[in-house]
């Protein structure tokens, strides 16, 4: 059986793609903006933490050179710094020092000239101690401040080397701080920097996703609408036109040539039944005959061509047609003769080529079979008596079926063939 490939009537899911594609790109987005913020923010804060911090221990030199210039010029001259602050005249210049260390922040505070020596120490038992740093040694050469965090116990520290000119003389302040007291600065400034963009992608995002579902409701509305205006259709048209039809965007349908098991029935006598009866009762009666032959044919693997009136066609396609034609028809005369209704029914069956394709105006077209083999369909059906089948000997053959049943094969004079037509007959056995 040749399979019908319909496309996939589902409605753009554009809802499912915003979840799964646009909400992870605005996360992503808002991750990359915060770490971009957060690494703004600290490097920012560093810097102006470090330039306050030099303007501090610059203002305490100065004050140091003013107020005290002798001590202090012996002091970063090389002096023994222990000899210098055991003079009395130094207390006001350890007092200006100590100003530094205690406003409130630092908690260690040491001053080093270019050799390491610490000049000046928080604690008196580090004055004169040559210290091996890198970091203070990269100060002292480049001339620029750094900071870098450390740990003293359980305590997080910031340290924080100062580079300054005295004198003609460099030194280095290293100011310990509790880590803290910067953090502190870095998240109150960062959470004031993120909060606006946060709330703003938060916003956007919340609009996005009503507006996405807004479209989607909108989609799967026109789409159900379509699908149940395409259910309508397909009772009026075969399921190959309906393919056709939505494969064809542009209205060009495609006519090829292809073999095909033709399945033709008829009901005979139909003109008497229409004459004497009641409209509603002759439709009934069609209605009804047609139902139980199209449930048949469909699940033996038909596609209903037409229905002209009183008469049905339908194509059976694929490697296996003549034997679902076959049976199908054998099907349906089985039933109606196990379930009667006013009038029978003959059936032909032809199996050939023939054209499919759409013919008539572009304005109103119909999608349908033609040719000899469908001419030929109609003359057996036209030769089969109530409530039986003629079908051409060939294609009794090519079904693969047993013929018990069926008549012996005779030769019919058809109209439309020159030559004979070698057909066999088929009835129900009656109960």
């Amino acid at each position: 059986m040749t399979a019908i490939i319909e496309p996939v009537d589902q409605p753009f899911p554009i809802r499912r793609l915003f979840l799964t594609r646009m909400i992870p790109a605005l996360v992503v987005s808002a991750l990359i903006l915060l770490a971009g913020g957060w690494l703004s923010v600290t490097s920012l804060e560093r810097r102006v933490y470090l330039e306050t911090t030099q303007r501090r221990v610059e203002n305490a030199v100065h004050l140091v050179e003013k107020a005290e210039a002798a001590i202090w010029s012996r002091l970063i001259a090389g002096e023994n710094p222990a000899v210098v602050f055991a003079d009395p005249a130094s207390a006001r210049a350890r007092f200006l020092l100590e100003a530094v260390a205690n406003d409130g922040h630092v908690y260690k505070l040491k001053i080093f000239n270019e050799r390491g020596i610490t000049l000046y120490a928080s604690d008196s038992a580090d004055l004169g101690v040559r210290e091996e740093n890198a970091l203070m040694r990269r100060v002292l050469r480049n001339l620029r401040p750094e900071i870098e965090t450390t740990l003293r116990g359980d305590l997080s520290l910031y340290e924080i080397y100062i580079p300054v000119q005295s004198g003609g003389h460099t030194i280095a302040f290293e100011v310990y701080e509790p880590s803290s007291v910067l953090d502190d600065i870095i998240f109150d400034s960062f959470a004031r920097f993120a909060v606006l963009p946060a709330l703003i992608l938060l916003a956007f995002g919340v609009w996005l996703h009503r507006v996405v579902s807004k479209a989607q409701a909108d989609i799967d509305g026109r789409v159900n609408v379509q699908q149940s205006l395409r259910r309508q259709l397909e009772r009026f048209v075969s399921q190959s036109a309906g393919a056709a039809a939505r494969l064809s965007p542009d209205g060009v349908v495609p006519t090829t040539r292809a073999g095909m098991t033709l399945f033709y029935s008829d009901v005979r006598d139909f003109s008497s039944l229409a004459e004497f009866h009641p409209p509603r009762a002759t439709v009934d009666f069609l209605n009804e005959l047609m139902t139980r032959q199209v449930e048949i044919v469909t699940n033996h693997g038909g596609d209903v061509d037409k229905m002209i009136g009183d008469a049905l066609l339908v194509r059976f396609e694929g490697s296996d047609r003549e034997a679902r034609a076959l049976a199908a028809a054998q099907a349906v005369l089985s039933d109606l003769a196990a379930r009667p209704m006013a009038r029978s029914i003959g059936i032909g069956i032809y199996d050939g080529e023939a054209i499919l394709g759409a013919i008539g105006p572009k304005e109103r077209q119909d999608f349908t079979v033609i040719g000899d083999s469908v001419n030929l369909a109609a003359r057996l059906c036209s030769l089969a008596e109530a409530n039986q089948l003629v079908i051409d000997e060939l294609a009794l053959r090519r079904s693969g079926l047993p013929d018990t049943g069926f008549s012996a094969a005779e030769e019919n004079k058809v109209k439309g063939r020159a030559g004979l037509v070698s057909v066999r007959r088929w009835s129900p056995v009656q109960a």
